[in-house]
Formats: structure tokens, C-alpha cells, sequence
């Protein structure tokens, strides 16, 4: 296996330019916010409740944003928070009070947040509101210039139904699906006649499953963190059934159509994409030399190694690294505040989907030309990608 090109071992030695420690004085938990990047106005970015999580998860997370802001052509940084602490303890919500309250200036002014692992926007909204902050990404308001009144109106958007779930719980999920559908399109497989299987019935992975299955993709298995559930041969499983039977990121017990098998078997089946879309390191060096797929879509942030891409690349599979496939919520506010007027659901989805594919035409294109792993002409664009310090965030740079 060749070693890591330059470009992505700089990229993996960068820490971000702020970290905030936070120690609760009640039960002795830690938390972080990282910003990795003080380029710009606004700095965007999801909080997670996960016991064991470490600053340097955070800090990584932190980093896969800013490229994420970068390749979406976002005028705003990455930033990632959370606390390490058990997301089914009783005390749940007081940690994340407390620690809210820690990190409210930032939440007012600079901090958009968002919905990580174990955490939804409805929950974080909820909490931020006992300190007097409308919304969890009031930020926004401030670096796009827009009164209060003008960006709740915008924000309550995400709380229309768009599929079976709210705009907000189905953006990120409609992005990868999108990313997919961009990288069929580069393997010139019609989406008619493509299969995928996806790790992961989380909120992206259900949601990415509802728009590929919209647009005549055939889901042959998704697993959870106790099970897969296979299509029968020549069939594909029924995604309207399981996105409405399904709960809290589990697949029902009793599906109509496939069969049940171990989690793991999810990595056996042929496919033409497979789509990691639950945990960090999902795929591996082992993983990458045995999967019997045409490319690869990567939902989760950090779910394939570095040396699993150099695998992959090594073996002719087109993949799509996390911070393309995972830029669907960035995107998404980017068609939510960027257009003058105020932008309906379907607009904003519509937006998401073709800026995403034209990114990962982009990457996929300069990976070929180059021969190079699309993880390093993703971070080459980046490196391209001007800054605008004192600019709005969304829409164009003269919106």
C-alpha cells in the first residue's frame, strides 16, 4: 500500500485555533467546544453526547468541518462540541444546561450548532431556550445580518415535514443521498438499475434511504447496531415500510420483505455503493480489501481509516470521503439563508442536491485527472477555495 499523500498527513497533523475545556463542577464530566478556524464571520457544527468521547475526537470532528464548510463553498469554519457523558442517564439534560450555559457567548454570537450523535434540534433547542436563546443556531443571524424576527422565520422551516420526518431530521440524509446519486452518475450507472447497501438506520442513514429509494435506487440490506436485513435474491428491501416501522435508529424485528442476519454481514454484500453511514473507523484496511462494491459514499463523519481509502483507491473503487457526502446540513442552510427571498422545502432540498452533485463531479473529476485519492483533490480544492473574512456566510458574495 503506497503511503499517504502529503496533503492529507498535513491535513490529519492540524489542530484547531481554539479549545474550550469545559469540567462540570457537579458530577466531574468534561465537555469541549473546538473551533478549528477563526477565518470567518461564523463557525457551524454539531454536539454529540457520548460516553468516552475526547477532546481529540472533538478536535477531528472540528477539522472534517472546516473542509466540509470549504468544499460546499461556505464562507464560515468548522467547529464540533459535546460532552462525554452516558446519552440514556438520568441527568442528561442538567449536563447539557450546564454546559450550554459555559459556552453561551459563543452560542450567540459565533457558534452555530447542530444535532449530533445522541442529540436532535428539537432537545438542544430546549435547553438552549431556559437561557433566554431562541435557537440553537441564532448565530447565523448575527454573521448574515438578518433581525431576529427574519432569521426564526427562516429557521422554522426545518420544522416542515419533508418525507416521513421534518426538514431538519431529513437534510443531511437527502445530501447523501445526492452524493450517491453523484457518484452513480460518475460510474455511469443509471439510479434505476443501481443497488446499495447501508450501514446505519440512523436519521442519515433512514433519510438517505428514502430519497434513493424515491429516485428508483434498489436498497438491497442495512444493518444497525444489532442486525442487517437482507433483500431476498433479485429483490430490494421496501424503505417505505422500514422508515415507518423503524425506531430510534433501530430497524423493526418483523420486516414484510428480506431476512435477518448478523450486523456484520452487511460488509459481504455485493453492491454497486455501499454507504457507511453510523460510527467513525466502520471501514478499515480489512473492510476496504474485501467489500464487492464499485464505490464507496462515506455518511459518517471518520467512518473509513485513511489507509482504507489508499486501499480502496488501490483497488479502482470510486469513493466519496465524509466531507463531501456529509456536507448535506451545510448545504442545506446555505439554500435556506442565502436566497433573497424566502425559500420553501422544496427549494432547500432541491438546492442541496445539486450543489452536492456538482461537488463530488468536481472531487471525482480532479481525483481521476490527478491520480490521486479523492480524499486529497477534495483537500487540494479546499486549499483553493478563497477567504472571505468579513463576508455573510450564505449565498452569493454579493447577496
Amino acid at each position: 500500500m503506497r503511503p499517504l499523500p502529503e496533503v492529507i498527513e498535513s491535513s490529519l497533523r492540524k489542530r484547531p485555533e481554539l479549545v474550550l475545556e469545559y469540567v462540570d463542577p457537579l458530577e466531574g464530566f468534561r465537555g469541549w467546544l473546538a473551533i478549528d478556524c477563526l477565518a470567518h464571520r461564523l463557525c457551524a457544527g454539531g454536539l454529540r453526547v457520548q460516553k468516552g468521547l475526547t477532546r481529540e475526537c472533538v478536535e477531528n470532528l472540528a477539522r472534517n468541518m472546516t473542509l466540509k464548510m470549504r468544499i460546499a463553498g461556505i464562507r464560515a469554519d468548522g467547529a464540533k462540541s459535546g460532552i462525554d457523558y452516558d446519552p440514556c442517564a438520568p441527568g442528561r439534560q442538567e449536563a447539557l444546561f450546564r454546559f450550554f450555559r459555559a459556552m453561551e457567548p459563543f452560542l450567540r454570537q459565533r457558534y452555530s450548532m447542530g444535532p449530533d450523535l445522541n442529540t436532535t434540534m428539537p432537545e438542544l433547542d430546549k435547553v438552549a431556550a431556559r437561557l433566554g436563546i431562541p435557537s440553537i443556531k441564532i448565530a447565523i443571524a448575527h454573521a448574515q445580518g438578518l433581525d431576529q424576527e427574519e432569521f426564526l422565520r427562516r429557521i422554522r422551516i426545518l420544522r416542515q415535514p419533508a418525507g416521513f420526518a421534518t426538514l431538519g431530521r431529513m437534510r443531511a440524509g437527502s445530501g447523501l443521498a445526492a452524493a450517491c446519486l453523484g457518484a452513480l452518475e460518475f460510474l455511469r450507472i443509471p439510479a434505476h438499475r443501481a443497488t446499495v447497501v447501508i450501514q446505519g438506520f440512523g436519521g442519515l442513514g433512514a433519510a438517505a434511504s428514502y430519497f434513493l429509494h424515491r429516485c428508483g435506487v434498489r436498497i438491497k440490506a442495512i444493518a444497525d447496531c444489532e442486525k442487517s436485513l437482507c433483500a431476498d435474491p433479485g429483490q430490494s428491501l421496501d424503505i417505505d415500510e422500514l422508515v415507518a416501522e423503524g425506531d430510534h435508529g433501530l430497524l423493526p424485528h418483523d420486516a414484510g420483505r428480506g431476512h435477518y442476519d448478523r450486523s456484520a454481514r452487511i460488509f459481504d454484500i455485493p453492491c454497486d455503493i455501499f454507504i457507511p453511514a453510523a460510527v467513525e473507523q466502520a471501514v478499515t484496511v480489512r473492510e476496504a480489501g474485501t467489500l464487492q462494491i464499485r464505490g464507496l459514499v462515506c455518511g459518517a463523519n471518520l467512518a473509513v481509516t485513511p489507509e482504507a481509502e489508499m486501499v480502496l483507491h488501490e483497488r479502482g473503487i470510486v469513493l466519496v470521503p465524509d466531507m463531501v457526502a456529509g456536507c448535506g446540513g451545510s448545504l442545506s442552510m446555505d439554500g435556506l439563508f442565502g436566497p433573497r427571498r424566502q425559500p420553501d422545502v422544496e427549494q432547500v432540498l432541491e438546492s442541496v442536491a445539486t450543489k452536492m452533485r456538482a461537488i463530488v463531479t468536481r472531487v471525482l473529476e480532479r481525483s481521476r485527472r490527478d491520480d490521486i485519492v479523492p480524499r486529497a483533490a477534495a483537500l487540494v480544492l479546499c486549499q483553493e477555495t478563497p477567504i472571505y473574512p468579513d463576508t455573510k456566510p450564505y449565498g452569493a458574495l454579493d447577496n
